[in-house]
């Protein structure tokens, strides 16, 4: 069963207690709005908020390391002529396969 809620006081507020209120609620909503703008600082962290704009862990998949045109093998590498990736589907990089294929679909779409 819910206990019945508490009426606040009828007695009205002092002039200095209303200044107090609102002095308090100008800092709070100021330092929610550095918060946002700067960003949060990372928790245990006493570097000032200015420096805590170092980027988040990244998230997905972590990158792959680009490949040299050194470090793919030349019966690997994409069929066309002066690209070094390495092949994904049908003796092409996925750059020149998609290429391919946004070539084959207009031209049927002409044909």
């Amino acid at each position: 069963m819910a206990r019945p809620r508490k009426e606040l006081s009828t007695v009205p507020l002092t002039p200095a207690m209303v200044n107090w209120a609102e002095a308090l609620g100008d800092a709070i909503g100021r330092g929610m709005l550095r918060a946002l703008n700067d960003g949060m600082p990372r928790l245990g962290s006493s570097a000032p908020s200015s420096t805590a704009l170092t980027a988040g862990r990244r998230r997905g998949r972590p990158p792959k390391v680009m490949a040299g045109a050194s470090l793919v093998s030349m019966d690997r590498r994409c069929t066309m002529e002066g690209c070094t990736r390495e092949q994904r589907s049908k003796g092409l990089c996925s750059a020149h396969y998609q290429a391919e294929r946004r070539r084959q679909i207009s031209g049927g779409k002409s044909a």
